[in-house]
């Protein structure tokens, strides 16, 4: 090889390496602590109604937002510590309607498998990215375990461009979700 060739080869190397570093840098994992209560006047799927004091809504965006541009994706969900906090500690568990994924408008655009952020004693990570106009192209997921099959990442969402909504990888895809199960039929979006 040439020295040339050499510092051709070199180069590529290195862009190739900056390229898969800018890609991962471009996702962003949600934070709990961004999410904020539903207003009163903001319209909720009815199953999500009755625990409206405990649900939050939690914008997605690529890095640090200045206010300024609204999310295009904002995440539904009921914190279920939050539900519990006024509550007697023997108070018995509910069946809490799984987070969905909406618009601006307000449209579902998929809803998710697990509650997040806790659904005791998982904890479920979201990370978002491959942005495009401010909408994530994919959303990925991690529950966080301490049982005894550990930690394990259900299918990511990837944006339809034609459909204008999420729709899941294949479960195959994802190894470590064959041994956990994905609650069956919460998955879809609400009836409107």
């Amino acid at each position: 090889m040439t020295s040339i060739t050499t510092w051709r080869v070199g180069a590529l190397t290195v862009l190739a390496a900056c390229a898969c570093a800018a890609h991962a840098r471009d996702f962003v994992t949600l934070a709990p602590d961004v999410c904020l209560p539903v207003e009163r006047g903001i319209a909720l799927p009815a199953e999500m109604e009755p625990y409206r004091p405990s649900v939050r809504v939690c914008p997605l965006m690529a890095g640090a937002s200045t206010g300024a541009t609204p999310a295009k994706v904002r995440l539904l969900s009921v914190f279920t510590e939050d539900h519990y906090q006024a509550l007697p500690a023997d108070a018995p568990w509910q069946d809490f309607p799984r987070p969905i994924l909406v618009d601006e408008s307000g449209r579902c655009l998929a809803r998710i498998a697990h509650l997040f952020p806790v659904d005791p004693p998982e904890q479920l990570v979201i990370t978002a990215g491959h942005w495009q106009r401010g909408i994530p192209r994919e959303l990925r997921f991690e529950v966080r375990s301490p049982a005894v099959g550990g930690n394990f990442k259900p299918p990511s969402l990837h944006w339809n461009e034609r459909s204008r909504s999420y729709v899941s990888s294949s479960p195959a895809s994802s190894p470590s979700a064959k041994n956990h199960q994905t609650p069956q039929d919460k998955t879809s979006c609400p009836s409107t």
